[in-house]
């Protein structure tokens, strides 16, 4: 009996372990063809097997940083899922690919008059 208990503990230990191992925490960053945006994407988890709590922060122009909250369920966030394609100077479609493959999807428009940043 104390044999299969000293295995179980054992085997507890080593599944925990192995839930710590892998990134908790990561951040991006993408500036605008023109330079005049900056897109930082900072992430943070508990352990792998969780959702990444994601903060999606812009500074544009003059205006105040603006910044946009949400969770991303992936193995990690990279440049490989993690896609910015400026569609012009002004716009921004940000794309997350999920580990199920299924996709987030978001859009930024940022000029000197207006900042806006949405999921679409």
């Amino acid at each position: 009996m104390l044999k299969r208990a000293s295995l179980i503990l054992f085997m507890s230990v080593l599944l925990v372990m192995s839930g710590c191992s892998g990134k908790t925490e990561t951040a991006l960053e993408h500036k605008a063809p023109n330079g005049k945006v900056v897109i930082n994407i900072i992430a943070k988890r508990t352990t792998t097997v969780e959702s990444w709590k994601v903060d999606m922060n812009v500074k544009a122009y003059e205006f105040k940083p603006g910044k946009l909250s949400f969770e991303i369920y992936a193995k990690d966030l990279t440049e490989e899922n993690v896609k910015f394609n400026w569609v012009d100077e002004k716009h921004c479609h940000i794309t997350f690919t999920q580990q199920d493959n299924t996709e987030r999807k978001f859009e930024l428009i940022a000029t000197s008059e207006q900042l806006q940043m949405a999921e679409m």
